[in-house]
């Protein structure tokens, strides 16, 4: 498989951002913030919850490793990723990004929010689709001090994104603070 280079636009974008590690939203334009039901979004949509794995050895983030340190500074300094996807993928604006690094340690130690639904990359035959996500730098420090295991996972054969199950899910929102 070929390395893959992530890329750290700079959208400039006003609206709603993840409100830090508080499972709610902060609308940046209207200085206005507000919460829901953990499962939902803003408007009552449930929130589905993704895997997402990098290789360290493989994957880089902006021409740096994709390991956990490097996920962790960019939630504090440059949250938002531009990441591409093999397939479509049914993701939404406010579904769950968890990454799972494959090395050194396989493990959960970062979360992000789908900014918006994936989007056709014509000009990649390897990863035909792209995603943007906003990095929750709270829930990732958690996350990153106290990652949560393959085995916790319950993850079989490992695929690029899957979704969550029921139960690694539970455990993944307690460790991340969610």
């Amino acid at each position: 498989m070929p390395e893959r280079e992530v890329e750290i636009p700079t959208r400039g974008e006003v609206g709603q951002l993840p409100a830090c590690g508080s499972g709610g939203w902060h609308d940046a334009q209207h200085g206005e913030v507000g919460s829901w039901a953990p499962g939902a979004t803003a408007t009552g949509e449930i929130v589905q919850d993704w895997i997402y794995i990098l290789n360290p050895n493989k994957d880089t983030l902006d021409g740096e490793p994709s390991d956990k340190d490097t996920v962790r500074r960019l939630a504090h300094k440059d949250p938002e990723l531009d990441l591409w996807l093999s397939r479509r993928n049914r993701m939404n604006p406010g579904d769950r990004l968890w990454f799972f690094f494959s090395q050194p340690e396989s493990a959960v130690a970062a979360v992000a929010e789908v900014d918006r639904e994936p989007r056709e990359d014509p000009d990649d035959p390897d990863f035909s689709y792209r995603v943007d996500v906003t990095l929750l730098p709270g829930p990732t420090d958690a996350l990153y001090g106290n990652p949560v295991g393959r085995d916790e996972l319950e993850l079989g054969q490992v695929r690029s994104v899957q979704k969550v199950k029921p139960e690694a899910l539970k455990i993944l929102l307690a460790r991340a603070g969610l």
